[in-house]
């Protein structure tokens, strides 16, 4: 079995505190950056998990979920902004799960 490990695509902060930590890392500056290193990054069998730190629209949180709901690995998490103002209304991710929930248990 290939040793899988762990990496980060965010801003520069998160990179390299995680970096300090000694985790490998990619600073990326825009959407079309994001989804080039993203590609490469989810054909390599050697990464188990991907960390994503960084703000995405909405379209590409929809592209992560469906890439999600396709393939089993590589394991990833967005990483939420706590420092965002509006953070409660920025829940694609909690909205998509509630809808979920909805579809099998009827919510009143």
């Amino acid at each position: 079995m290939v040793e899988q490990n762990i990496y980060i695509l965010g801003e520069e902060e998160i990179v390299s505190m995680l970096g300090l930590l000694g985790l490998d890392g990619s600073v990326v500056e825009n959407e079309e950056d994001f989804l080039k290193k993203f590609t490469e990054l989810t054909n390599r069998d050697s990464i188990g998990m991907l960390i994503i730190a960084l703000p995405l629209s909405n379209e590409i949180i929809e592209y992560l979920l469906d890439f999600k709901q396709t393939n089993r690995n590589p394991f990833i998490f967005i990483l939420p902004d706590i420092f965002h103002f509006n953070i409660e209304k920025e829940g694609i991710i909690l909205d998509r799960i509630v809808d979920a929930i909805g579809d099998v248990v009827l919510i009143k």
